[in-house]
């Protein structure tokens, strides 16, 4: 583009330029065209959450204000997700010179006066002291809320700059707080729900399909973008939010617990770490095994498991699971790992833990999404026979969910020094004869 063009360029409407390139639907067009401080967007699945935020962050990298954006979300790897399409729609649109972009230590662009990143929700303490003219924090109701009201919010006081929150709903959390506010005031802060079907890439059919596999109370939530409250959900959405942090409190330490969920009937072999003890546990580590073959799921956990020296493993043994076992004891001869067996008993006993330690916030997780969905997932419903069946709602998983109960069941109780103080015992002594 030459320097004439350039000089043009602003005398462009960006909105536009943006058109040779992507046009919203209705309901993306709404969201664009709010212009409060805080906007909060509760989006169903596959609404196009991502390419409206990433079209209005070319917006303002088109307009002729300076502008400093800064995308957020629970992992890296999602922030990079939205970051890319932006990056996409940027060089679809005609005119305006290639950005500059680098990958490491995390996405960044520049192009002019305009700058936008892309960060996680991890590490809380990188995003201090920045500034921003427009945050977005994609999946907002799966990341703490310390993270957006003691981090993010006084990033944009100096710059009188916009807040987004958009996410998929998860309970009755920070994040529906957030868009109850909208609802009362709608001129500080807009709220809109966005459902699925306003997408015109999502068909009639597929909705019809997701209905009758998933349940009710899921097809709300993730494709009605409902905010239901917890009936049925074995850890609430209040007590999981207590245990979110931005970072972990303290340096992680012996001993370490490890949990092993083999994988069957369509679930994913999962695996967690933890460490300390039943009042102030941190979970270090949980992660999907995507190994096509046992052997190297087996290899692939064991390099997961190097990090953390003495390391006690606890797997679910029940049918597959005994034989995937001792093929992990072969292959770490070193390596304690005993078996567990689940039962509708010792299941019940497993999660039940794992909800106290929920309850009491004694344990301190990083935002995860997909292990945040399984709990949000995870239900306990009565069966026409009378007994308690606890797992995922219909259409998800709980192999995750299973990897950390494993882990947190050997989780030691605190040692507590007790000092006896009374009086002074007196002993008879006999008469010498």
């Amino acid at each position: 583009m030459t320097e004439a063009a350039r000089r043009l360029l602003p005398s462009v409407d960006p909105r536009k330029l943006l058109e040779a390139a992507w046009r919203p639907h209705p309901g993306q067009r709404a969201f664009l065209e709010a212009d409060a401080p805080i906007r909060v967007l509760a989006c169903g699945r596959r609404w196009g959450k991502t390419d409206a935020c990433a079209a209005e962050a070319v917006l303002n990298l088109l307009g002729t204000q300076p502008t400093r954006q800064l995308v957020v979300a629970p992992t890296l790897d999602q922030a990079r997700l939205l970051f890319q399409r932006a990056l996409d729609l940027l060089e679809a649109v005609p005119g305006p010179a290639p950005p500059k972009v680098r990958w490491t230590p995390y996405p960044a662009l520049q192009l002019g006066p305009h700058r936008l990143a892309a960060r996680s929700g991890h590490v809380a303490r990188a995003l201090r002291g920045n500034e921003a003219t427009h945050i977005v924090v994609d999946e907002a109701a799966f990341v703490p809320e310390e993270l957006v009201a003691d981090v993010l919010m006084p990033m944009l006081a100096t710059t009188d700059g916009r807040l987004t929150l958009i996410s998929t709903p998860k309970g009755r959390n920070h994040f529906w707080r957030f868009f109850r506010m909208g609802e009362a005031d709608g001129r500080r802060v807009w709220s809109r729900r966005a459902p699925s079907r306003e997408s015109p890439l999502v068909s009639r059919e597929f909705l019809e399909a997701q209905r009758s596999l998933i349940s009710d109370r899921a097809f709300r939530v993730e494709y009605e973008a409902e905010f239901v409250d917890s009936e049925g959900r074995v850890f609430p959405a209040e007590a999981v939010d207590r245990c979110l942090v931005a970072e972990l409190p303290r340096e992680p330490e012996a001993p370490f617990w490890a949990g092993v969920d083999w994988g069957r009937y369509g679930d994913a072999t999962a695996l967690a770490v933890v460490c300390g003890n039943r009042e102030e546990a941190l979970l270090l580590e949980s992660r999907r095994i995507d190994a096509p073959s046992w052997a190297a799921q087996v290899e692939e956990i064991r390099g997961a498991l190097r990090p953390y020296p003495g390391v006690r493993v606890l797997c679910d043994s029940t049918g597959l699971g005994d034989p995937m076992l001792e093929a992990l004891r072969r292959a770490c001869p070193n390596l304690p790992a005993e078996g567990f067996v689940f039962t509708a008993a010792s299941k019940l006993q497993l999660i039940d833990n794992l909800a106290l330690l929920f309850d009491r916030g004694a344990l301190s997780l990083r935002p995860d999404p997909e292990l945040l969905r399984e709990l949000e997932h995870f239900e306990a419903r009565t069966a026409a026979s009378g007994h308690r069946r606890l797992g995922a709602a219909g259409g998800y998983h709980d192999d995750l969910v299973c990897a950390l109960a494993l882990a947190a069941w050997r989780l030691p109780q605190p040692y507590r020094p007790t000092v006896l103080v009374g009086e002074p015992r007196r002993f008879s002594v006999p008469p010498e004869p």
